[in-house]
């Protein structure tokens, strides 16, 4: 692989290390990743796509509170960020059970790219939860707008969490609203 080429060649490159370390996350190789983005990090504290990648692989490896740590620390070095930053501090918001604090942050990413599809899935998810079902199925609708081939089923497969149970979590939310795994009905 041609990251891992990349490493043997130059340890202390950070975009490599960076690189191989989203590949070991993706699949689920989660104590490599957590030695590489502790690397990156210790080279070079300020890259702050490696405190987001060490807060991802945190988080799915079922330690959403050292994730928003090292999502604040991403925020803080680098105020500029892209949007989905914020879907990912919602995701740990949201595995804390901090559902309406997860709303705002969420609507804020949906503010900056109306196109996504996953941040309005996960607040239907929060509202869900919160007991806000028209508001979920509102949510679930402006998925469903932007992407009619939005499935959990996918989402599941690809979301490389360690324990299944905390996407199931989600799953739950959204079953909580009374939300299928596919359009909503409108009459």
């Amino acid at each position: 692989m041609a990251a891992r080429r990349a490493v043997e060649l130059d340890p202390r490159n950070p975009n490599a290390q960076w690189v191989l370390a989203i590949i070991n996350a993706s699949s689920g190789r989660f104590d490599e990743t957590q030695f590489a983005m502790e690397q990156v990090i210790a080279d070079n504290p300020s890259f702050a796509a490696a405190h987001i990648n060490l807060g991802l692989n945190n988080h799915y490896a079922g330690r959403s509170e050292e994730a928003l740590a090292c999502f604040e620390r991403a925020f803080a070095l680098d105020p500029s960020h892209p949007g989905v930053w914020l879907h990912f501090q919602a995701q740990a918001l949201y595995q804390l059970g901090r559902y309406p604090e997860a709303v705002q942050v969420l609507k804020r990413r949906i503010l900056q790219d109306p196109d996504t599809d996953a941040s309005p899935a996960l607040l239907a998810a929060c509202y869900g939860q919160i007991g806000l079902i028209e508001d979920a199925r509102e949510a679930w609708r402006a998925t469903m707008r932007v992407n009619p081939e939005f499935s959990l089923e996918h989402r599941r497969k690809t979301m490389p969490y360690k324990n299944p149970a905390d996407f199931e979590r989600i799953v739950e939310g959204l079953r909580k609203a009374g939300l299928p795994d596919g359009p909503v009905k409108t009459n």
